[in-house]
């Protein structure tokens, strides 16, 4: 058929349908699998949510951070206090303290609070010193109640220890710049963004491998003899680390949007996919995830972080927290 210029905006519309769709036979609604339970409205976005057994805590961007009754979703506590900008939240229930990084502050710092009464959090001396442009940040009780404090910035991990007081840091450099990371006994597994994962000596720094992603490797969690990568404007990659002096990149997946968190549990894999809003996966099959189900940033917002606890998916949006149940029978 020859082709006339009436045809054009016909053919233009196809091609514009198909070029929005980053996977065109994938879901574009959620088909059940993954059930908002309850949504917890946010002031701000809710850039990062930390769950424990008891509270769920919001790191509320301008607008602080926020503590939640678990059991019912209640709010206990907005708090404002000095913080400039919240974009990391951690907390430690058995000593009563939640870490949350203030990115803009004067300095950008890691503050402290006792919150024995969450509903008046009491600021501790903060954590301060090598804390610019924190990308992730990891908290470890240890033994005599003090805490162990790790984190990512610019090509750096950085660790210390906080016992009311913090007394400096110690530094591991990288070629280049890193993101989130996984700790597994004595190894150190850290994004690399264009060159992939790196596989660490946690007790000396030292670099046993690494293995290139198809994307921007920005997150990653260990779940037995693999690490899932979220793999930013690729999605997910799947490595296989059962040899950890050769790592092998077994799988990938492309979401839309930009995948930047990641977590698993059980047979479970969720993706915090930011312009794409958040998927599930079945990983049944440990080396290739199988789309279960997926909510559109047009129905949750823009998608920051994504928690598994017991079964319950946490989403951190800009619209604030989503409380989803997976209820996929197997």
């Amino acid at each position: 058929m020859k082709m006339t210029k009436k045809h054009l905006p016909v053919l233009l519309l196809i091609i514009l349908l198909f070029a929005s769709c980053a996977d065109f036979l994938e879901p574009i609604f959620n088909n059940g699998e993954l059930v908002i339970e309850a949504i917890i409205p946010t002031i701000g976005f809710a850039r990062d949510v930390y769950i424990s057994d008891d509270f769920i805590y919001i790191a509320e961007d301008q607008a602080g951070f926020s503590i939640y009754n678990k059991t019912d979703n209640t709010i206990i506590n907005q708090y404002y206090g000095n913080i400039e900008n919240a974009r990391l939240i951690r907390a430690v229930d058995d000593i009563k303290q939640v870490f949350v990084y203030d990115q803009y502050g004067s300095p950008a710092a890691i503050m402290v609070y006792d919150i024995t009464d969450p509903t008046n959090p009491v600021e501790l001396p903060p954590i301060t010193g090598q804390t610019g442009d924190i990308e992730a940040l990891v908290c470890d009780i240890q033994q005599d109640n003090s805490v162990d404090i790790l984190w990512t910035h610019g090509n750096s991990y950085q660790y210390g220890n906080y016992n009311n007081i913090w007394l400096g840091s110690y530094a591991y450099n990288f070629p280049n710049a890193v993101e989130g990371f996984d700790i597994v006994d004595t190894l150190l597994f850290m994004t690399g963004e264009q060159r992939g994962l790196y596989i660490t000596n946690r007790n000396n720094g030292n670099i046993i491998s690494e293995v290139n992603t198809p994307g921007t490797a920005v997150d990653v969690k260990i779940y037995g003899d693999y690490a899932y990568i979220a793999d930013k404007e690729y999605g997910i990659s799947v490595i296989d680390i059962s040899d950890i002096t050769q790592p092998e990149l077994v799988y990938s997946y492309d979401t839309s949007g930009y995948a930047q968190r990641i977590d698993v549990e059980g047979d479970y894999l969720v993706v915090a996919s930011g312009g794409g809003g958040v998927y599930l996966f079945d990983i049944s099959d440990r080396t290739k995830p199988e789309f279960a189900d997926r909510w559109d940033d047009s129905d949750i917002g823009y998608t920051y972080d994504v928690d598994i606890h017991n079964g319950e998916v946490f989403v951190a949006t800009r619209e604030g927290v989503y409380r989803m149940l997976i209820t996929h029978d197997k």
